[in-house]
């Protein structure tokens, strides 16, 4: 299990570093010309996203015993703990005194959590495909949450891009590849769970492989985009977003959770994964609602580098208390 939390750590650090040499590279001009690199990085998460993911999400579902009523929480205490993290961000930057739109880069920060290439790889690592596909239902309304909360919140402590049109948050949601992609591999591993098809063996293999190379292609744009001198401005700010993230979010919905009964499905596997979704960083796409809507970027910014570097501290703590 050791090795298992070490390869872990690897990805994360090699992803962003890997991320950090391509900057370097291209910044430098030390690769031909005829190498597009800034299209390659920018292909990465699509690729994952539209073709990793659906297989990696088929193949959790299909095996998952779903019959149980507590899997009907899951997506609602998902809900729960990025509007927890918004809410507790805001409380803090009242406290700093920040003007609306520090106060709005705040609340984008705790509210986008990285659900999907941190969450679910500890998921998958620390506890196996069960714990993916319990990870996938957590954030089953994550996308839909976003769109229809976090970006109205923000717009409200911003300013709106006038020339932008205005169009049905549903029918963006709707045509937008990566939900809808997302949500049919995950009914077509549902329907394959409740059909009398069984699960080929090699599929277990495949997820072994493809969930480390899923995260690693979703990290190196991480660290392709990271901007580290931010974060001497905000750094105060940074390392309470961080304990928003990490500490208080966990503990209080880890909390409910209990009080829900959801401690007694498997050994707690419920709550061991909710656990460490609950502790996951900033998302990046909290960056896009920042620039879209004229936050203050760079509070942002400094926010997700600050999270994101305590995983080397947040991972050990997560991992003695799963086991």
């Amino acid at each position: 299990m050791f090795i298992t939390f070490l390869l872990a750590i690897g990805i994360i650090v090699g992803g962003l570093i890997g991320g950090r040499l391509l900057r370097f590279l291209i910044e430098t001009q030390k690769l031909p010309a005829h190498i597009p690199l800034d299209k390659l990085i920018k292909n990465m998460i699509p690729f994952v996203i539209l073709g990793l993911n659906p297989l990696i999400l088929i193949g959790a579902f299909w095996i998952v015993e779903i019959q149980e009523m507590e899997f009907l929480f899951l997506p609602v205490i998902g809900i729960f703990t990025l509007l927890l993290g918004g809410v507790f961000a805001l409380i803090a930057a009242r406290i700093y005194q920040h003007n609306n739109k520090q106060a709005g880069a705040m609340f984008v920060s705790g509210s986008f959590s990285n659900l999907g290439s941190f969450g679910m790889l500890f998921c998958f690592l620390f506890l196996g495909e069960m714990g993916l596909a319990i990870a996938a239902m957590f954030r089953l309304f994550e996308e839909l949450f976003y769109y229809t909360v976090c970006f109205p919140v923000a717009k409200r402590y911003g300013e709106a891009e006038e020339k932008q049109a205005k169009k049905s948050k549903i029918k963006q949601l709707i045509k937008d590849p990566f939900i809808m992609v997302t949500l049919i591999a995950v009914c077509l591993g549902v329907g394959l769970n409740f059909s009398t098809i069984e699960r080929p063996e090699f599929f277990g293999t495949l997820n072994e492989f493809l969930v480390p190379l899923a995260t690693f292609l979703l990290v190196v744009p991480l660290g392709f985009s990271m901007r580290v001198k931010s974060v001497r401005t905000y750094l105060k700010e940074g390392f309470t977003l961080a304990f928003i993230k990490s500490a208080l979010v966990p503990v209080v919905v880890v909390g409910v959770a209990y009080l829900l009964g959801l401690g007694s499905y498997q050994d707690g596997l419920l709550l061991k994964v909710i656990l460490i979704l609950a502790a996951m960083p900033p998302a990046v796409m909290a960056l896009v609602p920042a620039q879209l809507y004229k936050l203050e970027i760079e509070l942002a910014n400094a926010n997700w580098i600050v999270s994101t570097s305590m995983l080397v501290v947040v991972l050990p703590i997560l991992y003695f208390l799963i086991q």
